[in-house]
């Protein structure tokens, strides 16, 4: 039996995904700040699902994590790093307390376990590493510059992770989901616009990205459209994406 680490597994996409990878077998370790929720989620699942209690935004609970995990439950062979904080704000009110809180968990404690893991997977010689960004890492909208700007770190970073990690035995992929019907927008105040995805839907992703040993997968086929247009037509995407804010700010005064 092998071990996934999931982080912010305690409710919405991580917690489809470990119940999808314990089905399969793997023993899942789930990593959430949420107490009361976090031991609901792994008695819910059964006795593959082992409770992980951490807050991603302290980094002295993140320092060392995986070699304390490895200790108590084996060797780790999956790490996916699913959590997120988000905030909703135009960036001249967003203060730099809240920009802080969101790097820090959003990208700092996923590029910390992304090292951690490198270490231990690459003296072993297997293992696989992936990370859940979102559209907005590839760009972001009004609104949300704060959380966009963190995934877009994380984006940068997982793509040198995976170049520095061939022929090590390492895979390191990428799913980038749009807007998900999970607890996350609620906990952010606010609600997500335009189209939205299931938990499971992205956590179908997440498995077929494992599975393929895919470097990135958008979970939804107009977004990666979209993202080639922005590519190739990045000042016209600008003006267009531009306009309707500026209508819809009109729309809100």
């Amino acid at each position: 039996m092998s071990n996934a680490l999931i982080t912010g597994a305690s409710s919405g996409i991580g917690f489809s995904t470990a119940r999808r990878l314990a089905q399969r077998g793997h023993q899942v370790l789930l990593l959430s700040y949420d107490e009361p929720e976090l031991l609901q989620a792994c008695a819910d699942l059964g006795a593959q699902a082992i409770p992980v209690l951490c807050d991603l935004a302290v980094p002295e609970q993140v320092d060392g994590l995986w070699q304390r995990l490895e200790e108590t439950y084996g060797p780790i062979h999956i790490l996916i790093n699913n959590a997120g904080v988000g905030h909703h704000g135009e960036l001249a009110d967003t203060d730099m307390a809240t920009m802080r809180r969101l790097f820090e968990a959003n990208f700092s404690a996923a590029a910390n376990l992304c090292g951690q893991a490198m270490r231990a997977m690459t003296t072993r010689g297997r293992g696989h590493i992936l990370n859940l960004t979102s559209a907005s890492a590839r760009r972001s909208l009004a609104l949300i510059g704060a959380y966009g700007a963190s995934k877009a770190a994380l984006h940068g970073l997982t793509q040198t992770l995976r170049l520095e990690a061939a022929g090590t035995g390492v895979a390191v992929g990428e799913v980038l989901p749009i807007s998900v019907t999970t607890p996350f927008f609620a906990r952010a105040g606010y609600r997500p616009r335009g189209l939205t995805q299931t938990p499971e839907k992205v956590a179908e992703q997440i498995l077929l990205c494992l599975d393929k040993g895919e470097a990135e997968r958008t979970t939804h086929w107009p977004t990666a459209f979209g993202f080639v247009l922005d590519a190739l037509f990045p000042n016209l995407v600008a003006r267009l994406l531009s306009s309707r804010y500026r209508a819809e700010r009109r729309a809100r005064t």
